[in-house]
């Protein structure tokens, strides 16, 4: 599965994803825009290095749409057989966002708290950044011990993704993506 991350503006991106099987899922626009490095791509690199396969782009590989993609318009399909993959998609899609359990919400919980670690420790002090800290604190100790552990175990291999691709995504002029397969976390093409 291909995640195409999309520059489209100065403070806008989208997302489109090809996936071997089933019509490409799109997200026009995507929310949680960030210079540095966009909502939906902490939560690629967090769910990747984590092994998560009920996160949203697990579910997305197991054939979902995570409760917020679309079928994307145009392409092979004719409009009916669009609108019957689109009533599919999101069936099985809401299929897999209801049998997520632990791991759908490990996957929020920890890309919040990457998130708000890698940030601090590249932005500058503010009260925002404080209060974010302050959560972040309360959120990982809700963490059982071996949700803690294995969060701590990823770290290295989390933040060194977000300075990799945070770099290659800052490069990008709009209309330009950093592609990547689903679960690597280096850009391809």
């Amino acid at each position: 599965m291909k995640v195409h991350f999309i520059r489209s503006g100065e403070r806008r991106y989208s997302m489109r994803i090809e996936r071997g099987a089933g019509p490409a899922l799109v997200m026009d626009p995507a929310p949680g825009f960030d210079p540095d490095l966009p909502h939906d791509m902490v939560h690629f690199v967090v769910e990747a290095a984590l092994g998560l396969k009920n996160g949203v782009f697990g579910q997305i590989a197991a054939g979902g749409d995570a409760g917020s993609f679309h079928v994307e318009a145009g392409g092979e399909l004719s409009a009916k057989e669009r609108q019957r993959a689109a009533r599919k998609q999101v069936a099985k899609g809401a299929k897999l966002v209801r049998a997520q359990g632990r791991e759908g919400e490990l996957s929020e919980l920890a890309a919040f708290l990457f998130d708000v670690d890698w940030r601090s420790a590249t932005r500058p002090d503010s009260a925002a950044q404080r209060a974010a800290r302050g959560e972040a604190d309360r959120t990982r100790a809700s963490l059982s011990a071996d949700e803690r552990a294995r969060l701590d175990a990823a770290r290295p291999q989390v933040f060194g993704a977000f300075d990799r691709l945070a770099k290659a995504w800052r490069a990008l002029r709009p209309g330009e993506a950093l592609v990547l397969e689903w679960p690597g976390l280096h850009p391809i093409g």
